[in-house]
């Protein structure tokens, strides 16, 4: 049984395989956050934290006393609370353009979550058809890996930490961006990779996904 969480502590309630666990590790471990994470399973989630978070969703985030479980509030607030070093922009506009990128691929319909959820989980001719889409949307978007160091930004913001899980994932999913043509995704991707905190923030089980 888990004891309910330090009200003076950050705790982290994460799946250990999940896409929106790991972004949100890779951000606590980026800005170098004091923190409990406890790995739990969607099944197997105990009566303390469905107190905590009636939706019985993860990544679950508790901190001053407050409980947050929406993966683009929780990504904010952490920003926000730990403002060092920043991962939105200051200028409205371009903040703006960074919330509707997250949207595009954590939470609109057909977005980049919920193919790989498919991929991963959906039967055959689901789980194809959406890794053809990936993939394909992943082509698609080859200027903008190569146009600046991380997408359309100088400088590593929360849409890179939402698409980082992703492409750690790639050989797990079946999908392959060897080549000269993809070498784009892949020098974006290892600049993730080698960013602080990445690494730290990888589970038992994530680690071997690359």
């Amino acid at each position: 049984m888990l004891s309910k969480p330090n009200p003076s502590s950050t705790t982290l309630y994460a799946a250990s395989e999940e896409l929106e666990s790991h972004a949100v590790r890779f951000i606590m471990a980026h800005k170098l956050i004091e923190r409990e994470v406890i790995e739990l399973k969607f099944d197997e989630m105990p009566e303390e934290v469905l107190e905590l978070n009636p939706c019985e969703t993860l990544p679950t985030l508790f901190d001053r006393g407050m409980v947050l479980y929406d993966l683009s509030v929780i990504m904010e607030y952490l920003d926000e609370r730990f403002p060092f070093p920043p991962l939105l922009p200051v200028d409205p506009i371009e903040k703006a353009e960074k919330r509707l990128l997250i949207y595009r691929f954590t939470r609109s319909e057909g977005c980049w979550y919920e193919l790989v959820n498919k991929i991963l989980h959906g039967a055959k001719k689901e789980s194809d058809a959406a890794r053809k889409t990936l993939h394909g949307n992943l082509i698609e978007l080859l200027p903008l890996f190569s146009h600046k160091p991380y997408f359309k930004s100088e400088t590593m913001t929360l849409v890179d930490v939402c698409i980082a899980p992703i492409l750690w994932r790639l050989n797990l999913l079946g999908i392959s961006l060897d080549g000269k043509k993809a070498k784009p995704i892949m020098e974006y991707a290892n600049r993730l990779f080698e960013k602080e905190g990445f690494h730290e923030s990888l589970t038992f089980a994530e680690k071997d996904f690359n």
